[in-house]
């Protein structure tokens, strides 16, 4: 059987855990399983932990054009076009995703109205 080549392919790791670097974080053991597997297959492994970055809530793409001083999402969001698989972690307390996780989310929908060449 032919072995299939994912060398080609980039993943990006959003960690959306509420433990700042360098804390251990059990998402973060959870999303190390996961990238072995990436790893062993050569996938190009690009990895955000979102409390690390100061990322302004909202849901515009780049928030320093709405009052924010600092915005750090255009990069972060670059990375996750430039990525062909995203991978999203995050702990779960009381039954819901995390904050960052939700600040995530809010972000990614600032993204939805952009468009590629073909509309």
């Amino acid at each position: 059987m032919k072995k299939i080549d994912f060398s080609e392919l980039k993943v990006i790791y959003i960690n959306c855990t509420l433990k700042k670097s360098p804390q251990e974080s059990h998402t973060q053991k959870l999303m190390e399983v996961s990238k072995a597997i990436m790893t062993k297959e050569k996938v190009k492994i690009d990895e955000v932990r979102l409390i690390d970055h100061q990322v302004a809530s909202g849901v515009y793409p780049d928030m320093t054009e709405h009052g924010w001083d600092v915005d750090e999402w255009p990069e972060i969001a670059e990375r996750i076009l430039n990525a062909d698989i995203t991978i999203i972690g995050t702990p779960i307390w009381l039954g819901e995703k995390s904050s960052e996780a939700q600040k995530l989310i809010e972000r990614l929908y600032a993204m939805s109205g952009e468009t590629n060449e073909k509309g």
